[in-house]
């Protein structure tokens, strides 16, 4: 259920030039909250509405032994650049955790994860929560520069991190969804997993479908899932800003998502 929440800061650092890490008290929430879900965090000081809107952010990681969440974020914009400048022990006013997640299928051994943009955050959080229950995961990681790959230090040392820049899917995959000339074999690792989870801008999920089709014998429901890029405005699908054409009808990116499994995309 969505609420909102007094949440207060534990630590705030750069892991890169371009990223930040922020660590929140927030017990409640360590052990319920899912990969691919988001809290909606006012950006704002107290009494001020200026920026209106609450940022969505990842949660990228959980420390039930701590009480602690943590958040992945490039302060690339105003509201996020105010949020970079809070400190230790000062409180933020969040909602969540606001929509549907990453389900881990209890037959997955093997876990393919990829991902570019703000996305990326969900997946170390699955990748940390597969690796505890001994699922062996490959993280395949894109940005346009260095800056904006989380280190290999966020991640459990048993996971394969892989790191591409610049970041391209057509690197990987050519126009009809066949195997691109990469120094990776796509198509060899989506063969090999048992399940895979991407975050991805939107334009690239029909090429990694078909992609799919072409190397699966069988593609069967809950093998692969897509955390969609758009807007996340309300967190409860009141306001219809993030509206999606699927398969299945129209759906809120913010509530009904923002994972969706990938067979459901047009």
């Amino acid at each position: 259920m969505v609420q909102q929440r007094q949440l207060i800061v534990a630590e705030q650092r750069d892991v890169t030039p371009d990223l930040r890490w922020l660590t929140l008290e927030a017990p409640e929430l360590t052990r319920s909250v899912r990969a691919g879900q988001y809290l909606l965090v006012r950006c704002a000081e107290a009494g001020s509405y200026d920026p209106l809107l609450r940022r969505p952010l990842f949660v990228a990681a959980t420390e039930p032994a701590l009480g602690q969440i943590a958040l992945l974020y490039a302060p690339n914009e105003r509201g996020l650049a105010w949020l970079a400048r809070t400190r230790a022990g000062d409180t933020l006013d969040v909602l969540g955790p606001c929509g549907r997640g990453f389900t881990l299928e209890p037959r997955t051994r093997t876990l393919l994860l990829i991902g570019a943009g703000p996305g990326l955050a969900a997946l170390l959080l699955l990748a940390r929560l597969a690796a505890a229950q001994q699922v062996a995961v490959t993280l395949l990681a894109g940005a346009a520069n260095a800056e904006l790959l989380p280190p290999a230090y966020l991640l459990p040392g048993e996971v394969e991190y892989q790191t591409f820049v610049p970041w391209q899917l057509s690197d990987f995959i050519a126009p009809g969804g066949t195997a691109a000339t990469s120094s990776y074999n796509l198509p060899a690792a989506i063969a090999w997993a048992d399940q895979v989870a991407v975050a991805l801008p939107n334009a690239a999920a029909p090429a990694l479908a078909q992609l799919i089709r072409t190397t699966k014998f069988r593609w069967e429901r809950g093998f692969a899932s897509a955390l969609l890029e758009g807007p996340l405005i309300c967190g409860v699908g009141a306001c219809g800003v993030c509206g999606i054409e699927l398969r299945k009808g129209i759906r809120m990116l913010c509530s009904d998502g923002p994972v969706f499994d990938l067979r459901d995309l047009p």
